[in-house]
């Protein structure tokens, strides 16, 4: 049996069992895994071989959108030097690792390989976890909507009032809202848990439009086609709107980020932030945005410590 092999019937289970981030993880192992190590045996995996492939993520070039008939790969030479980029790189490389592990694991687990010592003892790196989350500022907030129309400009009001993922809005049927309860429905998350998010009073006006008159099994964000939104599709659109706005660096995900950092600042408890982003437990908001809530410590901190 080979790593491919491995990935094939694990991915193949998964999906069975209703994995909900597979298509995540397809692409990390497309992209990373099976091009290195998608031909060699189990019987053959060594810990030196999965720990040069594991560091090779982080020191290759980085390979941007290349056409369909070039020749070679569009790439370009990242700066090492820099300790983000180190971060960010290293972070990558651990996220791929845990899915070659979860596929081999899976494979030693159902007695395709006698040994799992080669990928057990490879460690993740350490110190990876970003030192923040990036929220945007109302400011930020106000230029973004002001810059953008159509199906864009939805799509972002929508991941303002919900602080849904890409992925859950994309998914959102008419049916989805609830205009007695003034509420969107989130069917499938990350998480594997569904949940009801209320909306303010913008966001339900908002959503009253976008469902007005439609069928109920009818996308209720839409592109301006009229089609669906795909993860691929929304990427220019974005671009383009950052860029009428004066923001730069700035990702759809973030905006998930501003929804729970603004709820926090204005005292909501992290049980109800974490029930709104979908969150089986606390420890992420705790992890992202404790330091934000009003706090006794800290007010007493400003109060008394040295002021210069």
């Amino acid at each position: 049996m080979t790593v491919n092999d491995a990935l094939d019937r694990y991915f193949e289970a998964r999906a069975a069992e209703g994995m909900k981030s597979i298509g995540d993880a397809k692409s990390r192992a497309a992209f990373h895994i099976r091009p290195k190590l998608g031909a060699v045996k189990l019987t053959d995996l060594t810990i030196e071989k999965i720990r040069v492939w594991r560091d090779g993520m982080v020191s290759a070039q980085k390979r941007l959108r290349t056409g369909k008939f070039a020749e070679k790969a569009n790439t370009v030479i990242v700066d090492l030097s820099n300790p983000e980029v180190v971060r960010r790189r290293r972070d990558t490389a651990n996220r791929t690792l845990t899915t070659l592990k979860a596929a081999l694991n899976w494979a030693f687990n159902n007695r395709l390989v006698t040994d799992d010592a080669a990928w057990r003892l490879v460690r993740p790196y350490r110190g990876t976890t970003a030192a923040r989350v990036r929220f945007l500022s109302p400011a930020d907030q106000k230029a973004l909507i002001a810059a953008s129309n159509g199906a864009i400009r939805d799509l972002v009001s929508a991941a303002l009032v919900t602080g849904a993922r890409f992925g859950e809005l994309a998914r959102l049927y008419v049916s989805d809202y609830d205009a007695v309860n003034k509420s969107v429905f989130i069917a499938e998350s990350k998480s594997g848990k569904p949940r009801h998010i209320p909306l303010p009073a913008g966001g339900a006006d908002l959503f009253e439009r976008l469902a007005r008159e439609r069928p109920s099994g009818e996308p209720l964000l839409r592109q301006e086609s009229g089609a669906s939104w795909a993860p691929a599709t929304y990427h220019r659109p974005w671009k383009a709107l950052l860029a009428q706005a004066g923001l730069s660096d700035v990702t759809l995900h973030e905006i998930r980020h501003t929804y729970a950092s603004t709820m926090v600042r204005n005292g909501a408890p992290l049980i109800v932030v974490a029930e709104a982003l979908g969150h089986s437990d606390t420890r992420m908001a705790e992890k992202h945005y404790a330091h934000l809530a009003p706090s006794y410590v800290a007010d007493t901190i400003r109060r008394l410590a040295p002021d210069i």
